[in-house]
């Protein structure tokens, strides 16, 4: 390691060798080699000869074991394993030594040289070893069906060969071995599948029909007194009757299998004199049809053992095992082809569809020659590097130059020889002025892309971080590092090492924050990484600090110096000297040499002056150019320009335009992107524009072979952004991106862009509905990164700012569509970013006034917004932004402000515009208990009853289900987000994220669970207990580390010791903090044996003296999580907030904040406090500063937990759990800030206000043009359709009691409430002349004691409205309105849970539908139709269970019914729907038939709204709105339609969705204290299907 320490001084230097070069594979399942394997076995040797020989005894090789083990044992697992193969050694051979030719693990080449071969990239190796050694002492009774039955049953219990085609390798009597397992394995059931997978054998001299010398060899160890004949010899003798049977019985099973034989040509020393051919041809072949057969120049010991990978018998077989291999592929490879690209496609656009810089690679192999750079990868540093261990040699190897000195093409070959080995070799190349190839982040993504693509395990974590919903930041390195790539590569020993190659460090934007993730690279992280560079400062310092950190030292550098490139540049020229068209034969061999000499190891130059004399046709022009052409690469550019500014004025025009925006280019531009750039900034194009680009700008700018333009290289990008260079094509970044942000900011707002007429949009989109017209080529760059230029420009220009406006004030729909096409929403986050970034520039200078400034400003908010709430909508309905989405919007957002007032387009009116709501989305179980959540990395867990259910952070949608078995009281996650812990009342278990949905571990203790806390899989899992101890599991063995009770604090409990009420850990585990019940707080130092730290408490005298009694007990506590900042804050049952100095054991601050609840977010910045009514307020940690709070009179706050972000707060209540994104006010809320005369921003408060009503009940009038809702304080009231307000008050009932149901007739024009008392009334409310309503005239008030006070489940009137039916859980009783007198009373039994409607095929009937069935009723007897007489449901259905109740009952068009149920005691969702035929109701009826084609509906309906226009109309699982209508004829069934949607932020947080459909197809919805009005809904139709019976 001298020459590498010594190297960032001066640079390693060796002696070079030749070697082969071999391209990259492309990059597929089973990358096909781009290698000839003669090419591959020279440089297999050449790598052979630098490794240490056993017979080295200060080597560790000496210790090899020659002989081999028995049993199976795998070489070589591969990252992609597709073919086993398995090498089964012959008579008296060992599973290492027979394919050894010398006692050295180099010579091994089933382990050593086939991982290395092309054919093998996908192949896992094994070999097997059996006791066949006859020269051992003592007797053996084994047989070959012996071996082969062994043979048979290790492949068996190998979970190696459950998937993959085998191909079976065998010497000698190792092929007798392999037939007799095949035959067993065809004839016995149980290892029939396995023998189905064996698809090739291959046999080097094997005795298929016996041989002489077992014979001999047997007699001599008859005679001998050591020893005694083997059976398994005796098999193979030329009359063994075993081989006549395996003969005949393999050649009825062997069809299918590709056969090799393998014979020997050599004969065999035998003795000192004797030699002899130990198993003839005759013998070696089967003679079976297809059977390959070919000779070995060898004899029977050396045909299965080469000298060298050159080795013709080598050559002979490899070529074999490449056939098989390719046969093989294309038997099964096509099987998993369509799995494996929708994986990797899903991959890609989880990573941001990232960059695999495959055509940089091919364009360095373009200008590479072959050998050109063998020079450096037959260095021994080069050779350690790659050849030794990520564990036990250097990790990184970091080689720098000069500019322009061929690094890059040295980084191509490196990938090509890495590759060349079948190594997983991911690489990247850093472009700088590229932003999608500059930076660190990009970087990242592409090597976890390209390891996915070449390794199976790193695939399927991939996968699991999908399916797990980790979120990570696209733009932040570290935060990829740390989510994606670090949980790949940690633990995980089992991989291949992965290679990374990464040309040009000095281009990437973020070096600091390379090197910071280097620093946490583990030793036992399988990875190795070849960095170029040039020699920076910063990267040498960077690399010198890494070689002092322990778990990456040691690592390697060389310095290319200018002699080690010359080779290679000679060979350049020499490939290339057919461009030189002057001189003899000799003048040109000078001419190279020259160029050579003034070249200086300057590839750049050397390549510029070749297409410059590729123009000229003398001696003299040639001498010319020489002597004209400058050695430094800036005199050469100079050079350049003159030239370029000598041709005429229009010319330079182009160029300078075509320089311009390919230096500003966000990311290379395409040829075809950049002609349409020219058109429209200088009104012009180029004709042939791959030849045209370069030669205008005098080569300064090329086209590469994929039609990307992009710049010569970094220096000639420098050079032309020097402000020194006094010329006209002086490059000023500002001004350049300023000019592509106005044309990019042009076409978005030209009439390519203009949404279309009338916004209604489709799901063919506003873009592609202009068919007549093509889009421009530059459309897409424009779209995705006009913004990124907005950065780099002046925020002043009196051009972009009207532009800007315009934009988001015309086309932004079209190109919100737009990307939403291409599923790249992220960039409306990044966007809305980088425009307030701007404008924030400009308010610096300019006063933020004016109506472009604010607009811009609703739409950074806004663009934020639209991605999360309506992320999904947009991407499934792209034209959704149109028409579906800015109704929901806020009034006074900037959607709304674009959107305008629509005329017949959907409208949401009777809501007070709020702005945009802070809570994001409510989780409602629908019945099971919420006591519990927790948030980990990318997503979060909520205790519903006994169940864990996990959700995706991004989302919110669920990820699985988890079941605990008890009560979830408690949950937390370790610091990685990869386990889960849940905690009953007296169990926890341990879940393995990352694992089966079965718990790691599951621990019980005999008292009640205080607390737990696990910061990761070391340290283990520590839980307090309520018998005053602590306990530590070990996550690795899951038994108990430590048990520990903590001592009495108190003086005064003698023998008795109060139980903890409630405790908390410190984040770093180092305290514990005790609550008992009328005690002060306690503090446990557990880093000092659970030493007693001292108290705190409200009180203001000695704590630990203080009477039993006088301290209110504290609710929940909590600690800062850093260690630096010593504060516990405490909620007490009182309400009373408290924040404590544990170290200074002083009381800091307590106020009354009605809190019983706290948690703290990640950084320690927030605390969020909830309390029993459901209030959430969030304050200033450390000045307890009020910041946000939610008023509420809802189910009290049972659990608070901060996302891994801090930005949003999630919380458990009642059956719910809620996610809130509140928008903290702005301004200074910390007490230490300088500032004198600062004062504390007002705090944001929400929900609900005092006082404040809410709707309990709603019916619409036949008109639709009104609508009557009852409220919670008793009061009913009479709405306008119109615009969702109220028009009037008709009356009340008891005060604060509140209305719970509303039955309108509209033939009589009467209008029944009931109440929570059991009160209803009746009134008549006429209508007036002008269409409304007159006042209304009491006609019946009953009170609830008519009912023994039972509260009333239904209101019903007949369809004449004459009759009432007021309903309880034990009564039925009908009134006839037109009297005012109650005509009968049916009493019951507690009755199952029902529900009425009317017979729409016979008016004097009612309907009562139950969980059983249904039964038909007389309307004025009250009585049934035919007494004990009941419709059953089908026995083709299951019928719904006594768990469940009659949600609703209702009418459908065509004379059919619909049943809908709901959960007995978990909630209003609904569970099962039914559509019955009226007809069914007949007298001679007996079953209830649903409709079998409505039953899909079942799966997707969460409530049913109502009926109009023929249509049912229901709100989905997805909280669509849809309807169904029913088609008559012949065939049955009905059309489903998808209309609107519904906001998730709109679902009441308490009790049951309460919706309408009118007449004129609104859509009302109640939220809390108002009904939002969604106009002409449902005229929006999309996604219609029809289903039949």
């Amino acid at each position: 390691m001298e020459s590498a320490r010594s190297s960032f001084e001066a640079g390693a230097k060796d002696k070079p060798d030749p070697t082969a070069a071999f391209p990259k594979p492309s990059l597929t399942e089973t990358p096909p080699p781009r290698t000839s394997s003669s090419s591959s076995s020279r440089l297999l040797q050449r790598v052979l000869s630098f490794r240490p020989k056993s017979t080295d005894l200060s080597s560790p090789l000496s210790n090899f074991n020659h002989h081999g083990n028995l049993g199976l044992h795998t070489l070589f697992t591969p990252s992609n394993p597709l073919i086993e193969y398995v090498f089964i050694h012959g008579l008296g051979g060992g599973s290492t030594r027979t394919w050894c030719v010398k006692p050295d693990p180099s010579y091994f080449w089933p382990k050593e040289w086939l991982p290395r071969h092309p054919a093998f990239r996908n192949v896992r190796i094994h070999s097997f070893g059996y006791d066949s050694d006859w020269k051992v002492k003592g007797r053996s009774t084994a047989t070959t069906h012996d071996f082969g039955q062994a043979l048979l049953l290790a492949l068996r219990n190998s979970e190696c060969f459950s998937t993959n085609p085998i191909v079976l390798v065998a010497h000698s009597m190792g092929g007798i071995v392999a037939k007799e397992a095949y035959i067993m394995g065809r004839q016995d059931p149980y290892f029939q599948d396995l023998a189905s997978k064996i698809v090739a054998m291959v046999f080097l001299a094997t005795p298929h029909r016996g041989s002489d010398y077992a014979t001999y060899l047997n007699n001599l160890l008859r005679v001998s007194v050591m020893h005694s004949a083997r059976p398994y010899i005796s098999d193979l003798e030329r009359v063994s009757a075993g081989l006549v049977k395996i003969n005949d019985t393999f050649r009825h099973y062997c069809d299918g299998l590709t056969l090799y034989s393998f014979f020997e040509t050599r004969e065999l020393s035998i003795g000192a004199t004797a030699s002899a051919l130990i198993v003839p041809k005759d013998s070696a072949v089967m003679g079976l049809p297809g059977e390959r057969v070919s000779l070995m120049y060898a004899d029977h010991r050396s045909i299965c053992k080469f000298e060298s990978p050159e080795d013709p018998g080598y050559i002979t077989l490899t070529e074999a095992f490449n056939t098989i291999n390719k046969e093989t592929s294309k038997r099964f490879s096509a099987n998993n082809s369509d799995r494996l690209w929708g994986r990797l496609q899903q991959i890609e656009a989880y990573l941001g569809m990232p960059q695999v810089p495959e055509d940089d690679l091919q364009d360095l192999d373009d200008i590479s020659m072959a050998g050109s750079c063998d020079w450096f990868t037959d260095r021994m540093d080069f050779q350690t590097w790659s050849s030794t261990t990520p564990s036990s040699g250097p990790k990184l190897y970091w080689v720098y130059a000069k500019p322009a000195t061929g690094k890059s093409v040295l980084a191509s070959h490196v990938i090509k020889v890495t590759d060349a080995f079948n190594n997983d070799c991911s690489y990247y190349f850093f472009r700088h002025g590229d932003k999608t190839r500059s930076t660190l982040s990009g970087c990242l993504l592409s090597l976890a892309y390209q390891m996915a693509i070449l390794n199976v395990d790193v695939r399927n974590k991939l996968l699991l971080l999908i399916d797990r919903g980790v979120r990570f930041e696209r733009e932040n390195a570290k935060n990829i590092w740390r989510k994606i790539l670090e949980p790949i590569l940690v633990n995980n020993g089992t991989f291949q090492p992965q290679y990374w190659i990464l040309d040009a460090l000095d281009e990437c934007s973020d070096v600091p924050s390379f090197f910071s993730i280097l620093s946490k690279l583990e030793p036992q992280m399988p990875v190795k990484i070849f960095v170029t560079s040039r020699r920076l400062e910063s990267i040498r310092a960077g690399f010198a600090q890494l070689e002092k950190t322990p778990s990456v030292a040691p690592l390697l550098s060389s310095e290319i110096q200018m002699q080690d490139t010359r080779d290679s540049i000679l060979q350049y020229l020499k490939s290339n000297q057919h461009k030189l068209h002057a001189g003899t034969e000799q003048q040109r061999e000078e001419l190279l040499t020259r160029i050579i000499d003034k070249a200086q190891g300057c590839f750049l130059w050397v390549r510029l002056v070749l297409e410059e004399l590729s123009t000229v046709w003398t001696m003299e022009q040639i001498e010319r150019v020489l002597n004209d052409v400058p050695q430094e690469m800036d005199l050469l550019y100079s050079r350049a320009v003159e030239l370029l500014l000598a041709r005429p004025a229009h010319s330079v025009t182009i160029a300078k335009a075509i320089i311009t925006w390919t230096i500003c280019a966000i990311r290379p531009l395409t040829v075809g992107e950049l002609q349409s750039a020219l058109q429209l900034d200088i009104g012009t194009a180029v004709q042939d524009p791959e030849d045209a680009i370069p030669s205008l700008c005098c080569q300064l700018v090329h086209v590469d072979k994929n039609g990307r333009v992009l710049i010569l290289h970094l220096t000639a990008r420098t050079f032309l952004q020097n402000r020194g260079l006094e010329s006209p094509l002086t490059f000023c970044p500002i001004p350049g991106h300023q000019r592509v942000l106005q044309v990019c900011l042009q076409l978005l707002i030209s009439d390519e862009m203009k949404p279309p007429k009338g916004r209604r949009g489709s799901e063919k989109g506003a873009v592609k509905k202009r068919p007549t017209k093509q889009q421009p080529a530059l459309l897409n760059y424009a779209a995705f990164h006009f913004a990124e230029h907005m950065r780099r420009t002046t925020s002043n220009s009196e051009v972009v700012n009207p532009l800007l406006h315009e934009f988001l004030e015309k086309n932004v729909f079209t190109w919100i569509e737009f990307l939403a096409k291409h599923d790249s929403l992220h960039v409306l986050a990044r966007t809305a970013d980088l425009i307030k970034n701007y404008y924030q520039r400009q308010s610096k200078y300019f006063p933020p006034l004016g109506e472009q400034i604010q607009l811009a400003d609703a739409w950074t908010v806004d663009l934020h917004r639209l991605a999360a709430k309506f992320g999904t909508i947009l991407v499934r309905r792209p034209s959704s932004i149109y028409s579906l989405i800015p109704p929901f919007c806020p009034a006074s957002s900037a959607i709304s402000t674009v959107f305008g007032e629509p005329a017949r387009r959907i409208q949401v009116v009777g809501i007070e515009d709020m702005g945009w709501d802070d809570r994001l989305s409510c989780i409602d179980s629908g019945g099971p208990q919420c006591y519990a959540v927790a948030s980990g990395e990318g997503y979060f867990a909520v205790g519903f009853g006994s169940s864990v259910v996990l959700h995706h952070a991004a989302t919110c949608q669920t990820w699985k289900e988890l079941e605990h078995g008890d009560v979830v009281r408690r949950l937390g996650f370790d610091c990685t987000g990869n386990w889960l812990v849940s905690a009953g009342r007296r169990n926890l278990k341990v879940w393995d994220l990352e694992g089966s949905d079965t718990p790691r571990f599951t621990f019980s203790v005999a008292y009640d669970i205080l607390t737990f806390s696990l910061q990761d899989e070391t340290d283990g899992l520590i839980v307090a207990l309520k018998n005053n101890t602590t306990v530590r599991w070990s996550l690795q063995s899951g038994h108990v580390v430590a048990d520990n009770p903590w001592r009495s604090a108190f003086e005064d409990e003698g023998q008795f010791r109060r139980p903890p009420l409630l405790a908390a850990f410190s984040l770093d585990e180092s305290i514990l903090a005790i609550a008992y019940r009328g005690r002060p707080i306690t503090l446990w130092d557990l880093e000092a044996d659970d030493e007693l730290l001292g108290f705190v408490g409200r009180e203001s005298q000695d704590l630990g003296s203080l009477a039993l009694g006088t301290n209110t007990s504290p609710s929940s506590l909590v600690f800062h999580p850093e260690e630096s900042v010593p504060l516990l804050a405490a909620a007490y049952e009182d309400g009373d907030l408290c924040l404590f100095d544990y170290d200074e054991l002083k009381l800091i601050k307590m106020m009354e904040a009605n809190a019983q609840i706290v948690a703290c977010s990640p950084d320690g910045a927030i605390l969020a406090t909830g309390n029993s009514t459901g209030m959430v307020q969030l304050l200033d940690f450390e000045t307890l500063q009020l910041l946000f709070r939610v008023n509420a009179a809802d189910y009290g706050i049972r659990g608070l937990s901060f996302s891994s972000d801090g930005l949003r707060l999630l919380d458990a209540r009642g059956t719910q759990c809620n996610v809130w994104e509140p928008a903290l006010p702005s301004g200074r809320s910390r007490s230490d800030d300088a500032s004198s005369n600062w004062a504390p921003p007002e705090p944001r408060i929400v929900g609900l206000l005092d006082g404040e009503v809410e709707i309990t009940a709603i019916a619409i009038e036949e008109s639709s043009t009104w609508f009557f809702v009852g409220k919670s304080d008793g009061s009913v009231w009479l709405y306008r359709t119109s615009d969702g307000k109220p028009q009037r008050l008709l009356y009340r009932h008891g005060y604060h009691i509140s209305v719970t149901l509303i039955a309108w007739g509209d033939r009589a024009n009467v209008l029944v409430t009931s109440d929570s008392s059991g009160r209803f009334m009746v009134f008549s409310i006429n209508r007036d002349a002008n269409g409304g309503f007159a006042d209304p005239i009491e006609r019946i008030d009953v009170r609830g004691d008519i009912h023994h006070k039972m509260p009333i489940s239904q209101l019903l009137l007949n369809k004449a409205n004459d009759l009432l039916l007021v309903s309880t859980a034990e009564s039925d009783a009908v009134w006839d309105l037109d009297r005012g007198v109650r005509l009968t009373t049916s009493r019951f039994g507690p009755r199952p849970p029902f529900g009425w409607v009317n017979n729409p095929l016979d008016g004097t009937e009612r309907i009562l539908v139950g969980t059983a069935g249904a039964e038909v009723w007389d309307w004025k007897s009250c009585s049934l139709k035919s007494p004990g007489d009941h419709l059953r449901w089908t026995s083709k259905i299951s019928s719904p269970p006594e768990s469940r109740r009659v949600k609703s009952v209702s009418e459908a068009p065509n004379g059919r019914i619909l049943v809908e149920y709901s959960d007995l005691y978990s909630g209003s969702s609904t569970v099962a729907a039914y559509l019955l035929n009226a007809r069914d109701f007949r007298i001679h009826q007996k079953e209830l038939v649903p409709s079998a084609a409505f039953s899909c509906v079942t799966q997707e309906l969460t409530h049913l709204i109502g009926v109009c226009d023929s249509k049912v109309f229901f709100l989905d699982k997805r909280l669509g709105i849809c309807s169904i209508k029913f088609l008559e004829g012949k065939q049955p069934g009905f059309r489903h339609v998808n209309h609107c949607f519904i906001p998730s932020d709109w679902c009441n947080r308490r009790g049951a969705l309460k919706l309408r459909v009118s007449g004129k197809g609104d859509i009302l919805f109640v939220r809390t204290e108002e009904v939002a009005v969604v106009k002409h809904a449902v005229a929006f139709e999309d996604e219609r299907r029809e289903v039949l019976e």
